[in-house]
């Protein structure tokens, strides 16, 4: 019997224990520590400064489109040619030529348009042989206009005020056709094209009032008013920003080159409302779909819970939230990767 009763002594005990381990509640696991931010509003910058460069209306690259050896290459790089005069010229002598040959077809084609006219007029030849007379001699005089065309093409003009930027080929030099040999620029009025943001072109493009001056690095401490001229309406597929021109006031004359750096300073006349919300750029997150979210801190549940948001362009650190967060709201600023909806955290002055 003795056996029997150790065997229930064992039993017991281990039911006893059991029981006892079955009665203590689980333990939860410890809270994720995190940084925390807490949102605000802020004013958008009343004067923001771009860097920006010089340049001309446009710039050009001249060709000949026949192809042929220089013989004139008058243009002096850095120097100003008006419109009109000659900036270089190919040999012209097999085009000349051509020209004379095409003119002798002309002169024989027409004799003969109008030997076969007396004949028609005396029922010698049919309409038919008429009809073809007079279709050699067209074509020979559409022969004769592209010969003097090409000819034409053998002399390079400037078609407007044009500063002789840079020579691409050497005088005396062979060329085929649509070499370019020249480029040249239109600096008949000089701009100064900046890369502006996306939220700053916002408002460009609602009309909103600027005042914009620049300070070019061979004028240092001079400001110079400047107007509005074009915008492109493709962003940079890097940058993500958008090219703005300006050139200098009615009246307020630029005395520089092209490709001269410049400081263009840009303030608002008038305030913007409502104000932004910046966030540093380590507390976004991204939801399963694609879209950008924050994690919310709730302070009497000591939890965070996502929220998505719609962001605007990036400033240092941070990044301009545009909607979908109030001011006054904590949220994670780091480690937001790690996050759950619903997870326990502590802030990280409060682990400390």
């Amino acid at each position: 019997m003795r056996p029997q009763l150790s065997w229930i002594v064992l039993l017991a005990t281990a039911l006893l224990l059991i029981g006892c381990s079955s009665d203590e509640e689980p333990q939860e696991p410890p809270a994720q520590v995190v940084k925390l931010f807490e949102t605000g509003q802020q004013d958008l910058f009343p004067s923001r400064r771009f860097v920006g460069r010089v340049d001309a209306v446009s710039t050009v690259n001249l060709a000949f489109q026949v192809g042929g050896r220089i013989q004139t290459f008058s243009a002096v790089q850095g120097s100003t040619v008006p419109s009109g005069e000659l900036i270089a010229r190919l040999d012209p002598t097999d085009y000349a030529l051509q020209v004379r040959g095409a003119e002798a077809e002309v002169e024989q084609a027409r004799r003969h348009l109008n030997r076969q006219r007396n004949l028609y007029s005396h029922n010698a030849v049919s309409e038919s042989v008429l009809d073809a007379a007079r279709a050699d001699a067209e074509l020979a005089e559409t022969q004769l206009e592209s010969a003097k065309q090409e000819l034409a093409y053998t002399s390079l003009y400037a078609p407007f005020d044009a500063l002789i930027t840079r020579r691409l080929v050497e005088n005396h030099t062979t060329v085929p056709p649509n070499t370019e040999v020249v480029r040249i620029q239109d600096i008949s009025e000089l701009r100064i094209r900046i890369n502006v943001p996306e939220a700053l072109m916002q408002h460009l493009e609602n009309g909103r009032a600027f005042n914009v001056e620049a300070e070019v690095a061979t004028l240092p401490g001079e400001r110079i008013p400047l107007v509005y001229r074009e915008h492109v309406t493709e962003p940079d597929e890097v940058a993500q920003t958008y090219q703005v021109e300006f050139s200098p006031a009615e009246g307020v004359p630029l005395v520089t080159l092209p490709g001269t750096t410049a400081t263009v300073f840009i303030e608002m006349t008038d305030a913007i409302t409502p104000s932004m919300i910046m966030v540093p750029s380590s507390a976004l997150d991204h939801s399963e779909s694609g879209d950008f979210r924050v994690w919310v801190y709730d302070s009497e549940n000591g939890t965070v819970a996502p929220q998505q948001v719609t962001v605007g362009e990036m400033s240092g650190d941070h990044v301009i939230i545009i909607a979908g967060l109030q001011p006054g709201v904590s949220i994670a600023a780091a480690g937001v990767q790690h996050l759950r909806e619903g997870m326990r955290v502590k802030p990280l002055d409060a682990a400390l």
